[in-house]
């Protein structure tokens, strides 16, 4: 989460750096270029070499902070090209020279650009302590500006809060995240995107507090608009379901988890265009959820409607439907039924079988488990000698 997050104060800075526009030299506008162009290494070159060149002519400081910030990118960007961790290492001590040089000079909007960037650098090394209190730091000169960028405060406290969960420190971090989630709703308005994702970590951070309540109202508002904004199978959208699913569980409510995936499922199946094939896979996902909760008639259900449509297509997702659903009968008590899932299993697993051998292995080995205890001692004992020749045979092509 937090290099997602470091990648967009990294956009962010770069969108300021270009604003500054004293003279540059040769050496700065070719490194420049190259670390647009993605060629980090030599882009480090030469801004290496205008550094020099900048001190010897006695550039300004803002120039001299804006060359060390870009030459720092260059040395991050190879480490998230060739996780080179002596680059970032490299990379902080550079922002941290243009941060000294920005307070020399009392110049408290290049403080701040400094800051950010160091703050992308230890996001990258995972030095989560050391992120906080640049995320500190940066709000109290942030405090001092006369127009503060509201978006870039509301990414700042984002930093603060997952810098304090990563720590260890989840209840101050909830502070720093209601407080970026109440100014970007401010900002941006309730139904962006970008709101509900900070709604999502707030939500999750206190789900892992056990506040609950607080959890599901943060997390409801979320998935909406990420249903809404970028659709119902999104990352986003997923992630939300993920955490409130596990919040309802967490307090034994399974009917409002339940109530959540039969919503969205209905919503699939009114979706206009989605195929069968779609349908089915929800199916077959929200089945394996009942058979978790043991509402074992729901999940036969989905999983009788969803094997009607993998049969078009077979593969292993029949198979694995099919599995499923012996699992289901066997919980109910059913064997005979159960039995017979299974071997439909089986038999996609067959057609399958070059691809699918250690699958098709477990699916006999469990017949046969069901079968003794079913005492059919002679069909169990056949199914074990067949899964134990595939074993072998599997070993063999393995070694050859």
């Amino acid at each position: 989460m937090l290099t997602n997050l470091a990648w967009r104060w990294s956009s962010d800075a770069t969108e300021r750096l270009s604003m500054w526009v004293t003279e540059r030299s040769d050496d700065q506008i070719e490194g420049e270029r190259l670390l647009e162009d993605g060629n980090f290494v030599q882009a480090e070159i030469r801004l290496a070499k205008a550094i020099v060149e900048g001190e010897k002519r006695r550039q300004p400081a803002k120039r001299r902070i804006e060359l060390r910030l870009e030459l720092a990118e260059a040395q991050r960007r190879q480490f998230q090209s060739g996780d080179q961790l002596v680059k970032l290492s490299v990379a902080e001590g550079i922002v941290r020279e243009a941060l000294e040089l920005a307070y020399r000079t009392q110049d408290r909007q290049a403080q701040l650009e400094c800051l950010d960037i160091l703050g992308t650098v230890l996001a990258d090394a995972g030095k989560s302590e050391a992120l906080e209190q640049v995320a500190v730091e940066a709000n109290q000169v942030e405090r001092t500006l006369a127009k503060p960028d509201p978006l870039l405060r509301v990414r700042r406290l984002q930093r603060l809060g997952l810098a304090r969960r990563q720590s260890g420190r989840v209840s101050d971090a909830v502070d720093a995240l209601e407080e970026a989630a109440a100014l970007c709703e401010k900002t941006l308005g309730p139904e962006h995107s970008e709101t509900a994702g900070h709604w999502t970590e707030l939500g999750d951070a206190c789900r892992f507090l056990g506040q609950h309540a607080k959890a599901q109202k943060y997390l409801q508002k979320a998935i909406r608009v990420h249903e809404r904004e970028l659709g119902l199978d999104s990352q986003e959208a997923v992630h939300d379901l993920n955490l409130l699913t596990g919040s309802y569980e967490a307090i034994g409510d399974l009917d409002a988890a339940s109530a959540l995936h039969e919503r969205i499922l209905g919503l699939k199946l009114r979706t206009i265009g989605v195929s069968m094939d779609d349908i089915a896979e929800a199916q077959s996902a929200l089945a394996a959820l009942y058979v978790k909760w043991n509402q074992l008639s729901r999940a036969r259900e989905l999983l009788m409607e969803a094997i009607g449509t993998f049969k078009r297509t077979k593969g292993a997702r029949l198979a694995m439907a099919h599995e499923t659903l012996g699992f289901v009968e066997e919980r109910c008590g059913h064997y005979q039924n159960a039995l017979a899932e299974l071997a439909n299993a089986g038999k996609v697993w067959e057609s399958v079988q070059d691809e699918h051998t250690p699958e098709l292995i477990r699916n006999l080995e469990y017949r046969a488990e069901l079968m003794g205890q079913m005492k059919l001692v002679e069909d169990a004992e056949f199914l074990r000698q067949r899964a134990a020749a595939l074993t072998q045979a599997s070993r063999w092509a393995q070694a050859s």
